[in-house]
C-alpha cells in the first residue's frame, strides 16, 4: 500500500466551473454536476487524492474568505485555482480579479503548494439574439464585451504565471471558436457553463500538461 505521505494530494478550488455545474436541458431536466476533478481522481487512482472545493455563484473575493479552510488546511502538493467568471458578471474589473487570483497564487507558493492557474472560459449568445445570418456569427454586444474582458483577464493570468513561475492551463483557447473566440457550442448548453465534454477537456489539459509528469517524478 502506498505511503499516504508520498501520495499526491490535489485541491480543485473555485466556483461553479470547479463544481462542474451543468444547466438543466429538456433531455436532462435535473441539475447535474460533473467536476473535472472526478476525472483527475480516476486517472490519479491510488497514487493520490483529489479534493473538489467549488461553490456556485462565488466571486474571487468570496473565495478568499474560505481559501485557508478549503485549500491550505488540506496541505496539498497541488492547488488548481479557477475563478473570475462570476466577478465579470458582477462588473468587477480584470485588475480587481487579478489581485485576488494573485493572492491565491502567492499564498499557495508561500505554503509550498504548486498553484496551477486556469484561464476563464469564453461565453456565447446561446439564444443567438444578435445572430448575423450573413456571417453565421453571434454579434450580441454584451457577449462581445464579455469575451473581450475574458481575453484581458486571461492575459493577466498568463503574465502572473510567467512572473511567478507556475503552470497555467489555457481552457479559454481550447474551448472557444478560433474565428470569434466565442465558447464553442460543443462544450456548453447554456453559453456560460461547460458541459460534460467541456469539463473533461479541462481535466485532460491539466493531466497532460501538469499532473502526468508530476506523478512520474514522484514514482
Amino acid at each position: 500500500m502506498k505511503d499516504e505521505r508520498s501520495a499526491l494530494k490535489i485541491v480543485c478550488f473555485g466556483d461553479s466551473l470547479t463544481l462542474g455545474y451543468q444547466s438543466p436541458t429538456l433531455r436532462c431536466p435535473f441539475v447535474e454536476t460533473i467536476p473535472y476533478g472526478s476525472y483527475l481522481q480516476e486517472w490519479v487512482g491510488e497514487r493520490g487524492c483529489v479534493v473538489v472545493k467549488g461553490v456556485c455563484g462565488e466571486t474571487t473575493q468570496d473565495m478568499r474568505l474560505r481559501f485557508h479552510e478549503d485549500v491550505l488546511s488540506h496541505v496539498p502538493q497541488v492547488a488548481i485555482l479557477l475563478g473570475g467568471t462570476n466577478d465579470l458578471g458582477c462588473r468587477l474589473t480584470p485588475d480587481m480579479i487579478l489581485d485576488n487570483l494573485r493572492f491565491f497564487y502567492e499564498q499557495a507558493q508561500a505554503h509550498g503548494i504548486l498553484p496551477v492557474g486556469v484561464t476563464v472560459p469564453s461565453l456565447r449568445d446561446e439564444f443567438e439574439l444578435g445572430y448575423d445570418f450573413s456571417t453565421g456569427q453571434a454579434t450580441t454586444a454584451i457577449v462581445e464585451r464579455g469575451i473581450a474582458l475574458r481575453v484581458t483577464l486571461n492575459h493577466g493570468i498568463k503574465k502572473l504565471s510567467r512572473d511567478r513561475h507556475f503552470p497555467v492551463v489555457d481552457w479559454f483557447a481550447e474551448t472557444c471558436e478560433p474565428e470569434t473566440q466565442a465558447l464553442a457550442s460543443a462544450y456548453s448548453n447554456d453559453g456560460l457553463h461547460l458541459n460534460t465534454l467541456g469539463y473533461r477537456k479541462l481535466a485532460e489539459l491539466i493531466w497532460t500538461q501538469v499532473l502526468e509528469d508530476l506523478l512520474k517524478k514522484l514514482e
